[in-house]
């Protein structure tokens, strides 16, 4: 039996989400290399571009437009698209509270602090500072939430939603932000709850 156009989007978030929680282990003994080769690696015009995709990523566009929109839709009378949008928001939301949870709890430096790498190294933050909110990446969990529902919910643009959602997280290891490491557990995170989220409710699966 031939797929259906969501089945087939389904498969590469799902393959995303494996690939980076295998990955995430892997890549801790290498994150300080790749980082900096990363950083390093900034040809003209480089950094411009990765500031651009770097605001693809904040939770004021990525949780405020969804719920702008669903809110406009709603009030005009378009049910469907308004309660997809407000859901979008309401799972990047959560997905970003999540995040800082996280975050609290693993107090990880970044690559610009003294302690860079180094988890638990004013545990508890409560709340953590900036030098001290490097795991998991909050804009790669936000992108890839937004993302991956909104690739199951239109799957013909599931690879381009995907892919943005890719530039967002390099993004951050480029602006010497995270460490890989970061980014893939923000990924993981991100495509996580939008997964749970895409199976508990499935009065809104299918695009229309």
């Amino acid at each position: 039996m031939a797929s259906t156009p969501h089945e087939r989007a389904l498969r590469p978030v799902r393959l995303i989400l494996l690939l980076a929680l295998v990955l995430l282990p892997l890549s801790l003994g290498l994150d300080g290399a790749a980082s900096r080769a990363l950083v390093a690696w900034r040809p003209p015009g480089v950094e411009p571009l990765a500031q651009l995709a770097t605001r693809l990523g904040d939770g004021t566009l990525t949780i405020g437009l969804p719920c702008v929109l669903g809110l406009v839709w709603w009030w005009r009378g378009q049910r469907g698209p308004g309660v997809r949008a407000l859901l979008a928001g309401a799972t990047v939301a959560g997905a970003g509270l999540l995040e800082l949870l996280i975050k609290e709890l693993s107090c990880r430096g970044r690559p610009t602090a003294a302690d860079a790498g180094a988890f638990f190294s004013r545990f508890p933050c409560n709340p953590a500072d900036y030098a001290h909110a490097s795991f998991p990446s909050g804009h790669a969990t936000t992108a890839f939430a937004l993302a991956a529902l909104l690739a199951l919910w239109y799957p013909r643009w599931a690879a381009g939603f995907l892919a943005l959602a890719g530039l967002v997280g390099l993004s951050r290891v480029v602006l010497g932000a995270h460490f890989p490491s970061d980014v893939l557990g923000g990924a993981a995170l991100g495509m996580g709850v939008a997964l749970i989220v895409h199976a508990k409710v499935p009065g809104v699966r299918l695009s229309s």
